[in-house]
């Protein structure tokens, strides 16, 4: 038997990730500006690091459709994969500081440059203060241009906390958004855990989400 809260996690919608769903400001200007600019990139390949929920994979969709790329995670890069995935022409790599092999991903890298195919990266942290191994991928990798996607300000997280709900399907008033936005935690994943929260509760208790209702899930 299916309980009611299984119901709602059923009802759960997909993230939108087309480029026009992200918001382009001073925060992640320089890393838009680096996916809109393709096939036509300066260099072999960029870094794109940031905090989790930062937009770093929603940036990593984005660019996968443009270019008819793949999107793989580090860690799931082998010995055994460098020669399929060294063949194709933009390979966006997720997650690199959890990367476990640097001998299969150094391979890559030097595969991936000689057949002329480009590579992004994301990382949750600075490319370096990742603990490399082997010098020479970090210098390979240093070698990269980085680009960091910062913390939200003001009209930027306001149209995360909007999208946040409009990805689960709800629509919010103006004022709860305004309400949220001056108590907030200023973080991506404090933003997503949040409206999940209030999203979750008002359909588990069919209410409508107002400024009274959120108030119980605002730390003062």
């Amino acid at each position: 038997m299916i309980d009611n809260k299984q119901l709602i996690l059923n009802l759960r919608t997909i993230p939108s990730m087309n480029r026009n769903d992200y918001f382009v400001n001073t925060t992640n200007n320089e890393a838009v500006e680096w996916i809109d600019m393709w096939p036509k990139w300066p260099y072999f390949g960029i870094i794109v690091n940031g905090p989790k929920r930062s937009g770093k994979s929603h940036l990593a969709s984005v660019l996968k459709d443009i270019s008819d790329g793949r999107i793989v995670s580090a860690k799931n890069i082998t010995k055994n994969s460098v020669e399929e995935l060294s063949n194709i022409n933009c390979l966006i790599i997720e997650d690199f500081e959890k990367l476990d092999s640097e001998n299969a991903f150094f391979h890559l890298f030097n595969m991936c440059k000689e057949n002329n195919n480009k590579i992004m990266l994301t990382s949750a942290i600075s490319p370096s203060k990742i603990d490399f191994k082997l010098p020479d991928l970090k210098s390979r990798i240093l070698s990269l241009p980085s680009v960091e996607l910062n913390f939200p300000d003001d009209e930027l997280l306001e149209n995360i906390i909007l999208k946040q709900f409009l990805d689960k399907g709800v629509k919010v008033d103006k004022e709860v958004i305004g309400f949220l936005l001056k108590r907030v935690d200023r973080s991506f994943d404090s933003i997503y855990n949040l409206v999940s929260k209030i999203d979750f509760a008002s359909m588990e208790k069919s209410r409508k989400i107002t400024i009274p209702f959120v108030k119980k899930f605002i730390k003062e």
